[in-house]
């Protein structure tokens, strides 16, 4: 007997829709997936679906970009199934997606409630702290609990939804459940007042390089803590801050097969009509022998020349 997860990835295949990673158990467990497919770019989710195991295995796959969307029965062509079957089962999906989406905003909302209260209880960040002192960093706009230093991310609003821990022997964790897209850390940004605060704003990705950006160069500075992120936070900059100069900082990882970090701040860069500020040179191939970085791998006198030179050049 033929296994139902496999009949429907093959029927997902045939559609032209192939993950780019396995999804196989999220579909077994019953759960809504979305994904990255082949041809997508690098960031990008274009891909959904459900598949329900419970009778007669049946589920419906979508494609974004593609324009796909199928309603699929095991043992059935797509083709064959009545609008009352493609109506019943499309009705199944979008119940178990609502009942996904309950549960996870109740996550949500539970991991904001204890990052407020880590935030609240939190004092001021140990200069000596050793992810700290490995970094040669101030604590800007950071707290300390226990042995975890708390960078708070919050959404347009301001609204603190978690906290990223990070530990003196540099692991960073998330609280479980707790909702990371579209939100971010800044520091500098706003005056007292709440006005902006002059200068570029500076978009980048991890706390330590934007501490990095904001220690060599004074500008303000924003981390969306990955290159997934970047493009989401980077559109909300710009809507926070129609007028002013972005700089998107990105992360070079020309040592891996696909240069994650450079791609997505490329991308960033491009939707909000941005600056680009990298911390190695780049020349005709952006991958080579050499080991990537980012602008807390590199001397303060170098991170702020290349975003001198990203204002003055348009990138660097």
């Amino acid at each position: 007997m033929t296994d139902p997860v496999s009949e429907f990835l093959d029927a997902m295949g045939a559609a032209g829709i192939r993950p780019v990673e396995p999804i196989a158990d999220k579909l077994a467990a019953g759960d809504p997936v979305r994904f990255r497919a082949d041809g997508d770019k690098p960031g990008r989710r274009n891909g959904w679906a459900w598949l329900h195991l419970d009778g007669v295995p049946a589920g419906v796959f979508r494609h974004y970009r593609l324009g796909v969307r199928t309603v699929w029965r095991a043992g059935s062509d797509p083709c064959s199934l009545s609008p009352a079957e493609r109506r019943t089962i499309m009705a199944q999906a979008r119940e178990c997606e609502a009942r996904r989406k309950a549960e996870t905003e109740a996550k949500q909302e539970a991991a904001a409630c204890t990052a407020r209260d880590l935030w609240r209880g939190a004092g001021k960040a140990d200069p000596a702290h050793g992810y700290l002192a490995s970094k040669r960093l101030p604590a800007f706009g950071i707290r300390q609990h226990g042995d975890a230093l708390l960078v708070p991310m919050v959404d347009c609003g301001f609204r603190l939804w978690n906290v990223q821990r990070v530990y003196p022997d540099g692991r960073k964790l998330f609280l479980s459940g707790g909702r990371t897209d579209g939100l971010f850390w800044s520091h500098g940004a706003f005056v007292q007042d709440g006005r902006p605060s002059a200068g570029p704003l500076v978009i980048g990705e991890g706390f330590a390089t934007m501490a990095a950006v904001h220690h060599a160069t004074g500008h303000g500075i924003v981390a969306a803590m990955s290159a997934r992120n970047l493009e989401t936070v980077a559109c909300t900059m710009r809507k926070l801050f129609p007028s002013r100069t972005l700089i998107v900082g990105a992360d070079d990882d020309r040592h891996l097969s696909e240069n994650i970090g450079l791609n997505a701040a490329q991308r960033a860069a491009q939707s909000i009509g941005g600056l680009l500020a990298t911390p190695l040179p780049l020349g005709p191939e952006t991958r080579s022998a050499d080991s990537g970085a980012d602008f807390a791998d590199i001397a303060p006198a170098e991170v702020a020349a290349r975003f001198a030179q990203a204002v003055r050049y348009g990138h660097a």
